[in-house]
């Protein structure tokens, strides 16, 4: 049976390498703060759609990369938020770069649910709706496997989940071993704009 951890405690995050676990959410004190300049930035329209990726332990990086219009203090705090995810990712997992990306969502950008082909990633909901995932031991396989299927993936008796704003939630991916499928997960169906922060190790 697959397990997820909450946690107030980066340390924590180690949990991952253990073979029952799908799930690390870690919640962080400067989430408030977090949130008031995600709002900020989401109704200043500063931010685009942006992508690039970074050496996992370059505090500076991101600061190079985001619009230099933004507030002073807004960009410190997104800067010290990225960098700081980024180089624990690095440490974590030994990887020397990570690909970072930042956007203002409208409409779900992932409507369906789905697992990332990746080994790992972790997603913050800066601002907004935090994104929709089902435990592995709750999906109902043969409704997610059918692409015409328009029910949710999930057991009658089951729940789906959310990862909390604010949070630090690494999500296991599709290539993390041959012993698991990944993390099922969706955007929240939701008319609200969100502020979503993704960062992906390159390993």
């Amino acid at each position: 049976m697959m397990r997820h951890v909450l946690s107030d405690e980066l340390g924590d995050f180690a949990a991952i390498y253990d073979e029952d676990v799908e799930v690390v959410s870690v919640s962080r004190p400067q989430a408030g703060a977090c949130a008031v300049f995600s709002e900020r930035l989401i109704s200043s329209r500063q931010i685009p759609h942006l992508r690039w990726m970074q050496a996992a332990n370059d505090y500076n990086a991101p600061a190079k990369v985001l619009p230099a219009s933004i507030d002073v203090d807004v960009l410190s705090a997104l800067s010290d938020t990225i960098a700081e995810a980024g180089e624990l990712l690095g440490m974590l997992l030994d990887c020397e770069q990570v690909g970072v990306r930042l956007e203002i969502l409208s409409a779900p950008m992932c409507p369906r649910f789905h697992v990332d082909f990746v080994h790992c990633r972790m997603l913050t909901t800066l601002s907004g709706v935090g994104t929709d995932w089902i435990p592995n031991d709750d999906v109902d396989w043969d409704v997610f496997m059918d692409l015409n299927a328009t029910a949710r993936p999930v057991k009658a008796d089951a729940e789906i989940h959310q990862l909390p704003t604010g949070n630090w939630s690494l999500l296991k991916g599709g290539k993390w071993s041959d012993h698991f499928d990944g993390v099922v997960h969706r955007s929240p169906h939701v008319t609200s704009e969100r502020l979503l922060l993704s960062l992906d190790p390159i390993l």
